[in-house]
């Protein structure tokens, strides 16, 4: 997958994307209530598990309507958005709501809690990514967070007025890097939080102690986002 979407064939990729996603959740709804009411132990767990997380999507989805209407199905139907590279947005299509269901969930999640308490300026997708991009009261200060196909970023400034001419060209190239992890998580699926988020937020944890001097920007996980963004983020320039 990595490579298909660095490809630059382009294609009214959600025309075949769109069908293809919502056939998988449709499939996943239909498996999750069909394992729930198995009388094997190990389907009902996999079942419940998986219609807890939807619930858990619901839920946030109705917090962030509660406070932001607008945004909030801004962020429902960007679950549907994907990459207009061909083969990059069927790959998106595919492992959205499956290979990729943990980190789906709780970025969903979290991005509609942070609408409710009124934490975002505004929403973007990029290449199929979701954005949500706060003001940052400290200047020259940026941070991101990115969980599954949701980027978390909090920017000294938001008066942007072309995203992608502004993600492209950002400082310190932090969207770029954001963008990577997104890779990441397309290609570890169900290993991602626990091989690389858990890692990279431990890390980042060991990188602002005071006493400490451990450099988070030279870990394996950030060193790896950077390459995979920049090789993304290099052909759009």
């Amino acid at each position: 997958m990595k490579g298909n979407c660095q490809s630059h064939r382009s294609s009214s990729t959600n025309n075949f994307a769109l069908p293809i996603a919502l056939l998988v959740l449709g499939i996943t709804w239909g498996a999750a209530v069909f394992l729930v009411t198995q009388p094997y132990s190990g389907g009902i767990i996999a079942g419940t598990v998986f219609l807890v997380g939807k619930g858990v999507m619901i839920l946030s989805s109705l917090a962030g309507a509660l406070h932001n209407p607008r945004m909030a199905v801004q962020l429902f139907l960007s679950r549907y958005r994907f990459s207009p590279r061909l083969w990059c947005g069927l790959g998106q299509a595919l492992t959205r709501f499956t290979w990729e269901l943990p980190q789906l969930c709780i970025g969903y999640a979290v991005a509609q809690w942070r609408v409710a308490v009124g934490n975002v300026s505004r929403v973007d997708t990029l290449n199929g990514v979701t954005f949500l991009t706060k003001t940052n009261p400290r200047k020259h200060n940026y941070a991101g967070l990115s969980i599954g196909c949701f980027v978390n970023m909090w920017i000294p400034d938001t008066n942007i007025q072309d995203f992608k001419q502004y993600a492209l060209h950002s400082p310190f190239r932090i969207y770029a890097h954001e963008y990577g992890h997104t890779v990441d998580s397309q290609l570890w699926g169900w290993l991602y939080l626990p091989v690389v988020g858990l890692p990279s937020l431990v890390s980042q944890a060991l990188g602002l102690s005071p006493k400490g001097r451990h450099r988070h920007d030279t870990f394996w996980v950030e060193r790896r986002a950077d390459r995979l963004g920049k090789r993304f983020f290099e052909q759009q320039a």
